[in-house]
């Protein structure tokens, strides 16, 4: 072999061995030490360093302490001193450590290396490094589960794959009343007390045994004897290689959630069925009320699983009895036409139960007494097995009573059961009261609660009354308020109501008084006016209006839209004149909407600037600023405008906040806070509710955003928040600060520029921030 083929085969085989220690799992590495001065530096190390310290092997060659900046700094000591010991003795070297890694974070790691000494007293290790991070998680997790399995609150009961038990918690031990050592080697079954036991445990063992997770009910049986409705899942454990070798069990006594399961689910039917049976008896009149009793019927029926329900009532001499409402479970003969006009002389031992509002409850007809002998004659007749009676009063007068029968077996109602009955027939009962109280209920229901005034039932029934051929003309003026949702946005519902109210009385006030003024719906009125002609109804609407004009001692400026028409003749359909009163008071409606609600939001401008001292004169100075700014900005001329309009309108939310916090001297609670950052809000339903001012009410929602996403309300960011809201967001905090506020001092110019310069970025723009600056500093 010549010189040649000796090198290639050294090339080789170092290739070979770089190869394997670059593919060896962790690092392999070869570390110098020369405890005199402690100078250490790494003559080797393979790639796999990277996965421990996210080092290369060049950078680790070139400067050991770069791995030794990496160890978690709580065991840089540790390392050393085992180095030390490991050279003074010269002992394997084995430590468990952690390090700290830019892209990893914290790792565990495990070093095992053999010290050599040399001839030059430098000591040589050779050893590896492996990352140990998730042994040690896997370590913490078994001991987390094993703590877990012995104190959790569920009962765990573990076998070998021979359905042995092996184990047992505490939980287990409570439960069953065993200690381990009497269940050790024992099967499951021995806690099965169904029925069939030995065949639901061979059910059980086959379907797990196939690698199947079994979950059920069954009924278990402690040490005691006592039974117990046991949640139970069972889960076979496997290996590797997927074979079976133990299986779990948790198990949970569910004997007390099951109870109270069925209980809840009774209530929740019982209340299901009497809330439907409430709504059947809705609404009861003459039309309806016979279906609607056999509906309320049937659901008892169904929810009791009674054969027949019905109801009796008694002539007005109390003489005879009728069955006049009936339902019968499907195969269950009918027996209402049967029982018409009974004379009830003949049974007094009922009678006398039913005018005691006593409840008669019969298991079995057969042993009914002799003094019953009437009773029982006529129950026998019916084939009835079983029954129950419970009188009905009304107004303290028995009027009939409910009947609940048992036809194919023998049944007798517990307490329970007939406190329940009673709710069931005490609705119906108040469905027969209301029946007969209707015309007396009827009258109460003519008038609108909040005006006093008639209300859309009655306008409608005088609509039909006075259609008539003598009323002619008849005119019909349809109202209605303008810019109620505004007030209603504004200030609340409470102030809507108010401007209702004064509305109602306004009108009301010009008309006589054989005319019918009814309020037709939220905000709108109709008024009727018999022997009326057209042009007498336009004088009415006319003195209306001025004298809404004059009604200055109101907060709000009122205006209502009209729309008239009258029936001139006896052939015209009352109802489209209606309508097209109607039409045109919708008509005038829509010609005056803009400007109406124009005045309105002008009306709330005048208000706040009444509600706040301060915001008339920052308008104004606000208003300069903007368009000057705008100009310096080179913004568009709708830009401009828009500008413009929301250095008036930015703050109109205001409105909605009460007076004592806008004037407020002192620096606002936290409540108080709270209430006045709902003015951006307010504020931006205000300006949607007017054409002209939407064009800025985004704007004005967003005007206290901030650009670091830490405003309010929405929390926008950035250019999230529109442009315009960040000027006037600007400019606002500019006119603040320099002008002050009650609780806190003016800033100088230059002290206001300070403290935008320092909030850009974060509460402001920070470009818009900078041509503000300079916008003041050069026009300024």
């Amino acid at each position: 072999m010549n010189m040649k083929n000796i090198t290639d085969k050294n090339i080789d085989l170092k290739k070979l061995l770089k190869k394997l220690a670059n593919q060896t799992p962790g690092a392999l590495y070869q570390f110098n030490f020369y405890p005199e001065d402690e100078t250490m530096f790494c003559s080797y190390i393979s790639e796999g360093v990277y996965e421990i310290f996210e080092l290369y092997p060049e950078e680790v060659l070139e400067d050991v302490n770069k791995v030794f900046a990496r160890i978690h700094p709580d065991d840089k000591n540790q390392i050393m001193n085992s180095i030390r010991e490991s050279t003074a003795q010269l002992k394997l070297w084995k430590e468990t450590f952690r390090v700290v890694l830019p892209q990893k974070g914290e790792r565990w790691i495990q070093g095992n290396a053999k010290p050599e000494k040399m001839d030059d007293g430098c000591i040589l290790w050779h050893g590896n490094l492996i990352d140990i991070s998730e042994e040690k998680e896997w370590k913490k997790e078994i001991e987390i589960y094993a703590k877990a399995l012995k104190n959790i609150s569920d009962s765990v009961v573990i076998t070998d794959k021979d359905f042995k038990i092996e184990y047992i918690n505490k939980a287990a031990k409570k439960l069953f009343g065993y200690s381990p050592d009497e269940l050790k080697g024992e099967s499951p079954g021995v806690f099965n007390s169904e029925t069939h036991a030995d065949n639901i445990q061979k059910k059980l063992y086959k379907k797990i045994s196939r690698g199947e997770v079994y979950q059920g009910e069954l009924l278990y049986k402690r040490k005691d004897g006592s039974n117990f409705i046991c949640d139970m899942k069972i889960t076979p454990l496997t290996n590797e290689n997927e074979e079976i070798y133990a299986y779990i069990g948790i198990q949970r006594d569910i004997t007390a959630k099951k109870n109270k399961q069925q209980e809840i689910e009774f209530q929740l039917k019982f209340q299901k069925t009497l809330s439907d049976v409430s709504s059947d008896l809705l609404n009861i009149n003459s039309a309806n009320i016979d279906r609607k009793i056999n509906s309320a019927l049937k659901k008892i029926g169904h929810f009791f699983n009674i054969d027949r329900s019905y109801i009796f009532q008694f002539s007005n001499n109390y003489d005879f009895v009728s069955n006049t409402h009936e339902w019968c479970k499907k195969g269950i003969e009918a027996q209402i036409d049967k029982l018409q006009n009974i004379n009830v002389n003949n049974f007094s031992w009922a009678m006398n139960k039913l005018y005691n509002n006593q409840v008669i409850n019969i298991k079995d007809i057969e042993n009914m007494d002799i003094n019953k002998k009437a009773e029982k004659k006529l129950l026998k007749e019916l084939n009835l097995k079983s029954i129950v009676i419970m009188p009905m009063h009304i107004e303290n007068e028995l009027f009939g009573f409910f009947g609940f029968d048992f036809v194919e077996e023998k049944r007798a109602f517990s307490k329970d059961e007939i406190r329940l009955l009673r709710i069931f027939t005490d609705f119906i009962t108040n469905a027969f009261l209301k029946h007969i109280d209707y015309q007396k209920i009827k009258e109460l229901t003519y008038h609108d609660s909040l005006t006093g005034l008639y209300n859309r039932r009655f306008f409608v029934e005088e609509l039909k009354r006075l259609d008539t051929k003598r009323q002619l003309p008849i005119s019909i003026i349809v109202a209605d308020i303008d810019g109620l949702k505004i007030i209603n946005d504004s200030f609340g519902h409470q102030k809507g109501d108010c401007l209702i109210k004064k509305s109602a009385d306004l009108i009301k006030n010009d008309i006589r008084d054989e005319d019918i003024l009814a309020r037709h719906g939220g905000d709108e009125f109709a008024i009727l006016l018999p022997q009326t002609s057209g042009e007498e109804a336009e004088n009415i609407v006319s003195r209306i209006k001025n004298n809404t004009k004059k009604s200055s001692s109101y907060k709000f400026n009122i205006s209502i839209s009209f729309g008239i028409a009258t029936k001139n003749k006896i052939e015209e359909d009352i109802n489209e004149i209606f309508k097209l009163a109607d039409d045109k008071m919708y008509q005038n409606k829509l010609s005056e909407n803009k400007s109406i609600k124009n005045k309105i939001v002008q009306g709330l401008i005048s208000t706040l600037e009444v509600k706040s001292n301060e915001t008339k004169e920052h308008t104004v100075r606000m208003t300069k600023l903007s368009l000057n700014f705008a100009n310096y900005l080179n913004l568009s001329n709708s830009e401009i405008n828009r500008l413009s309009l929301l250095s008036n309108l930015h703050d109109i939310g205001k409105i909605t906040v009460d007076d004592k916090i806008l004037k407020k001297s002192e620096k606002l609670t936290e409540e108080e806070w709270e209430a006045m950052k709902k003015h951006s809000e307010a504020g931006y339903n205000i300006a949607n509710s007017s054409e002209e001012f939407a064009l800025v009410a985004e704007e004005i929602y967003s005007h206290h955003e901030r650009w670091d996403g830490n405003g309010y309300p929405r929390g926008l960011k950035g250019k999230e928040i529109p442009f315009l809201a960040r000027v006037i967001f600007l400019i606002d905090t500019y006119d603040v600060i320099t002008s002050g506020r009650p609780y806190k001092k003016e800033m100088s110019r230059s002290e206001a520029l300070k403290e935008i310069e320092n909030c850009a970025g974060s509460q402001f723009d920070p470009e818009l921030a900078a041509d503000f600056i300079d916008f003041i500093k050069e026009k300024y």
